[in-house]
C-alpha cells in the first residue's frame, strides 16, 4: 500500500505531461507540437552530445541563439523553443566535439571534420561574423558560450574533456557602468589546447579605450577556475593564457598555464587575485599585473593601475632564460605571498619577483612574503624599483642557490626596503643597492658574525651611512 501511495504522484505526472522526441536540434524549427516538451537526442549527426529538453515560450521574442534558444520556421509563429533547466551554460550545447584530430590525423577544423559553410554560418554567423571553416568546433562552441554569458546566464561550466582551439576567445565585454555582473567560468579540470603554432591569447577581454575601461572596471568581475591552458607556439610568438583589462575583485584560481609567453596578464585589475596557480615553461613572464599604458588609448600608470592586487600560493617552473615569475608594473600596494620557484640549477630566470611602482602617484608600496626558491636566478630573486619614497617589504625567504637575494633601485627621491626572517642564504648570496636614495633594514636575516654582501660596479653601491640598519638573529 505504501508503494502505491509513493508511485501515484509519478503516474499522475506522466499521464498529464505530453512530450515529444526529436533526433537533432534543428528539427525544433519545423516542430509544431507547441504544447509538448521536446526532448532532443543530440545536436546533429556529427555530435554525440548537446541534447536536452526544450519548451515553447510564445512571448520570448529575444533573438535566437543556436544551441540555447531556437526560433520556429513555421509561418507566423513568434516565439522561441527554450532549453530548460539552465543553471550554467555548456559549450556542448553549442557544438563542442573534444577531438584532437580527425580520423585521418588532420587538425579538427570544421573543414576537416566534414561541415559545410552553410551549416556553420546558419548556426554562428549572427554572433560570430568572422566564423570560417578553418575554425574548430570547440573554438566556436566556447566562443558562443562566452558570448551567451552576456545574455542572462552568467555562469559557464566546461566539460571535463579537452577542447582544441585555433584562436583567441573573447570574454564578455560590457560597456555600461551599471551592469554589476559577476562572470563564473568553471573549467572542471578541462584543458584548452592550441592546435597551431601561431601565438594568440586564449581568453581575452580588453577595453577599446580608457573611457570604456573606467565605465566597466567596477561593473564586472571574473571568477575563472580549475582550468588548464596549454600553448603550442614557440617562444616569442606572443601566446598568452589570460589577458583581461578593466576589472575589480576578479579571482583566477587553480589554473595551470603551460608553454606560453605569458601566463596571465591583468591590466587595470583592481583588488584582484591570482590564487593557487601553476605556470610551467612560460617563456617570458608567468604572472603580470600592470596598467593599461600602451595597451589601449588614453591609459597611463596613474589612471589604470592594478592596485592592491595579489599573487597568492602560486608556483612557477622556470623556463631557461625567462624574464620573471611575477612582474608588477605601475601598480601600488600589490602583494606576492607564498610563492614557489622550481626548476633546479639548469633552469634559470632573470628575476622571480620584479616590482616597479614608479608610475603610481599616491601609495607606491609593495610587499613580498614567503618565497621558496629552488632554481637558478641570474639577476635578483626580488627586485624593487621605485621613486617618490616608496616602502617595500620582503620577508620569510628560503633560497637554495646562490644569488642576489634583493635588489633595490631608487630612480629619484628615496625608497626603503625592509628585509625580515630569511631562513637560509647560500654562501656568497648578496644584495644590490642602485641609486643614492636606497635605505635598508635587516631584521633576523643574518646570523652573528655575518654581514651583507653588496653588489658593486654598474651603478651599484653600498647604502650611504645612516641608511642601513641590521638586527641579527640571536642564534
Amino acid at each position: 500500500m505504501k508503494i502505491i501511495t509513493l508511485l501515484a504522484p509519478l503516474m499522475f505526472f506522466n499521464l498529464h505531461v505530453k512530450a515529444g522526441f526529436l533526433r537533432y536540434l534543428d528539427e525544433l524549427e519545423s516542430c509544431d507540437a507547441y504544447e509538448e516538451v521536446q526532448y532532443v537526442k543530440s545536436l546533429d549527426s556529427l555530435s554525440p552530445g548537446g541534447g536536452g529538453s526544450f519548451v515553447w515560450v510564445a512571448n520570448d521574442l529575444r533573438p535566437g541563439m543556436w544551441g540555447w534558444r531556437m526560433k520556429s520556421a513555421q509561418a507566423g509563429k513568434a516565439g522561441t523553443w527554450v532549453r530548460q533547466d539552465v543553471q550554467a551554460l555548456s559549450p556542448d550545447w553549442f557544438g563542442a566535439r573534444h577531438l584532437k584530430n580527425t580520423l585521418s590525423e588532420e587538425t579538427p577544423t570544421f573543414r576537416n571534420l566534414g561541415y559545410d559553410e552553410q551549416t556553420i554560418r546558419k548556426r554562428y554567423f549572427q554572433y560570430i561574423p568572422d566564423i570560417s571553416l578553418d575554425d574548430t568546433p570547440d573554438w566556436a562552441a566556447l566562443q558562443m558560450t562566452f558570448l551567451a554569458l552576456g545574455h542572462g546566464v552568467f555562469a559557464a561550466h566546461l566539460s571535463p574533456g579537452d577542447y582544441y582551439i585555433n584562436r583567441t576567445l573573447r570574454l564578455p565585454e560590457l560597456t555600461r557602468q551599471t551592469d554589476n555582473t559577476i562572470y563564473l567560468i568553471e573549467g572542471n579540470g578541462c584543458t584548452l589546447t592550441s592546435i597551431n603554432k601561431a601565438g594568440f591569447c586564449f581568453l581575452e577581454s580588453m577595453p577599446v579605450n580608457q573611457r570604456e575601461g573606467l565605465n566597466v572596471f567596477t561593473a564586472r568581475r571574473f571568477h575563472i577556475s580549475n582550468l588548464i591552458l596549454r600553448g603550442k607556439a614557440e617562444a616569442g610568438a606572443g601566446s598568452v593564457g589570460i589577458r583581461i583589462g578593466a576589472t575589480f575583485h576578479s579571482l583566477f584560481e587553480n589554473l595551470h598555464l603551460a608553454n606560453l609567453d605569458t601566463g596571465i596578464v591583468l591590466r587595470h585589475a583592481m583588488s584582484s587575485e591570482i590564487y593557487r596557480c601553476n605556470a610551467i615553461n612560460c617563456y617570458r613572464v608567468c604572472y603580470y599585473l600592470g596598467s593599461g599604458k600602451g595597451a589601449w588609448p588614453g591609459a597611463d600608470a596613474p589612471n589604470s593601475g592594478s592596485n592592491q592586487s595579489r599573487v597568492i600560493a602560486s608556483r612557477m617552473f622556470a623556463y631557461p632564460g625567462q624574464y620573471a615569475g611575477v612582474m608588477i608594473s605601475n601598480s601600488s600596494e600589490c602583494r606576492v605571498e607564498d610563492f614557489t620557484l622550481d626548476g633546479g640549477a639548469k633552469r634559470n630566470t632573470a628575476f622571480v619577483i620584479h616590482v616597479n611602482t614608479g608610475g603610481t602617484t599616491t601609495v607606491k608600496d609593495a610587499y613580498v612574503k614567503g618565497i621558496h626558491g629552488e632554481a637558478a636566478v641570474d639577476s635578483a630573486l626580488v627586485k624593487f624599483r621605485g621613486s617618490g619614497n616608496p616602502l617595500f617589504e620582503v620577508c620569510d625567504l628560503f633560497v637554495q642557490m646562490k644569488c642576489t637575494v634583493v635588489e633595490l633601485e631608487t630612480t629619484n627621491g628615496y625608497a626603503q626596503v625592509n628585509c625580515r626572517n630569511f631562513s637560509y642564504l647560500p654562501p656568497g648570496s648578496g644584495f644590490a643597492n642602485k641609486g643614492n636614495g636606497g635605505a635598508w633594514s635587516f631584521v633576523d636575516v643574518f646570523e652573528k658574525g655575518k654581514e651583507p654582501v653588496w653588489k658593486s660596479g654598474g651603478g651599484y653601491s653600498v647604502p650611504v651611512p645612516g641608511r642601513l640598519r641590521i638586527v641579527k638573529k640571536l642564534m
